[in-house]
């Protein structure tokens, strides 16, 4: 199961852990080809070879041909297998290596990734079995048909799986349609967030983290199922947040009678992932876009497809803002607080990161000064708060500033100010 949005509780982190991997369904594989090798066999015994002998379907004319076709696919399937963990290995390590080792959870997270070694695996177990049960100097009547038949209409699908498989790994190299996945995922709000008057009295009670790591999902629907009773209940980590053991994780206005259940809901993880969702996937748009400005690989065209699937982002997460003096607050429930997990939260650290790494690049700062104007031309026709405008143009100030001191040439200098001047023109104000 590859996470389809933010992770909900510990139980489905434990269930995301075990399958969303590269061992579990080939481990399946393992064990089940043997179990439906001998059923396959068992009903050759008994009915469906001699009906298929009876009927001419046979894939044989004669009786010691038998072992050698199950030799022959057996030895298919095995170079089949070290043929897509080759091309797997040689794939994976390019791609790590121009985009980010954390591309590579995304990738196993994929479906028809984990299908592929499955089947490969599968297959071949599936040949060996029927191939043990072959006699050579058997006669023609006595062959095992439709183990046969089954065997070589797997082989055919096998051979068809790999050839999706490659081409989808070949397309995984393919910076662009990465970047476009994370950026329409990004821009799918995760957690629906309203701003709420923030709890003024006093938090009775603080729930701190049992141990250390990143915040991977919230179960907020079991939290509001679970603490009926507790008044207001402020989450003090998002998810993608790192904890140390120790430190608040959960105030409470009152006092709650077990803490198990809201454990249970918040899965603390050793390491960033792919299940934190917003907050991940905007993140690795920056570190892909950081990877590829820097000096080893200077891949500018790549940080421009990341500023443009940034600019997507934002616009989708509009109504995720939070003006200053309120909160984000959960929209089924109001009462539950969620700091850091409203648009300035998820953008706002980014957002300073891409700057970092755009400024001695000024085709991208000018870009992404570009989408800001964009952004902020489309937000204002939707009426957004004025405070979110403000944030944008901001973040647009700081990238000319940044950038100008860091250009190296007058031109380039001059190119970055039109750029902010023509984004002030565009909005008619004097900011």
């Amino acid at each position: 199961m590859a996470a389809k949005g933010p992770l909900r509780g510990i139980k489905q982190y434990a269930l995301h852990q075990l399958v969303a991997n590269y061992w579990s369904l080939p481990l399946i594989a393992v064990f089940g080809a043997p179990l439906i090798g001998a059923l396959v066999l068992w009903a050759d015994r008994q009915f469906a070879a001699q009906w298929l002998f009876e009927r001419g379907v046979t894939l044989l004319v004669a009786g010691d041909t038998a072992q050698d076709l199950a030799i022959a696919i057996v030895g298919v399937n095995a170079a089949l297998l070290t043929l897509y963990w080759s091309v797997t290995l040689i794939v994976l390590t390019l791609a790590t290596g121009n985009l980010g080792v954390r591309l590579v959870d995304r990738w196993l997270d994929k479906v028809l990734t984990r299908v592929s070694v499955a089947g490969l695996t599968f297959c071949l177990v599936f040949s060996i079995a029927v191939l043990t049960r072959i006699d050579p100097v058997s006669s023609l009547s006595e062959l095992p048909h439709f183990a046969l038949a089954v065997l070589f209409a797997l082989e055919l699908v096998n051979i068809a799986m790999l050839g999706v498989a490659i081409h989808d790994l070949g397309r995984t190299m393919f910076v662009d349609r990465s970047i476009a996945h994370l950026g329409t995922e990004a821009s799918s709000i995760a957690v629906p967030i309203v701003p709420a008057e923030p709890f003024t009295g006093k938090w009775s009670f603080t729930l701190n983290a049992p141990r250390e790591g990143y915040v991977e999902g919230i179960d907020l629907a079991r939290l509001c199922k679970r603490l009926g009773s507790e008044g207001h209940v402020r989450l003090c980590a998002a998810p993608g947040q790192h904890v140390l053991m120790g430190e608040p994780l959960v105030r409470f206005e009152h006092e709650p009678e077990t803490t198990k259940p809201v454990l249970r809901a918040i899965a603390i993880g050793d390491y960033r992932s792919s299940v934190q969702s917003t907050v991940y996937q905007v993140r690795l748009l920056v570190e892909v876009a950081a990877r590829a400005l820097s000096p080893g690989i200077n891949d500018f065209y790549t940080a421009l497809a990341c500023a443009d699937q940034l600019a997507a982002a934002m616009a989708g997460h509009a109504r995720t803002w939070v003006d200053d003096g309120l909160v984000p607050a959960y929209e089924h429930a109001p009462r539950f607080e969620l700091p850091g997990q409203d648009f300035r939260g998820l953008f706002e650290k980014p957002l300073k990161g891409f700057r970092q790494a755009a400024a001695d690049y000024p085709s991208v700062s000018i870009r992404m000064i570009e989408n800001y104007c964009r952004l902020c031309a489309l937000l204002e026709a939707r009426n957004c708060p004025e405070g979110m405008l403000a944030f944008l143009r901001q973040c647009a100030r700081d990238l000319r500033d940044q950038a100008t001191a860091c250009a190296q040439f007058e031109s380039d200098r001059a190119d970055i100010a039109q750029a902010f001047d023509r984004m002030l023109a565009e909005e008619g104000n004097g900011a």
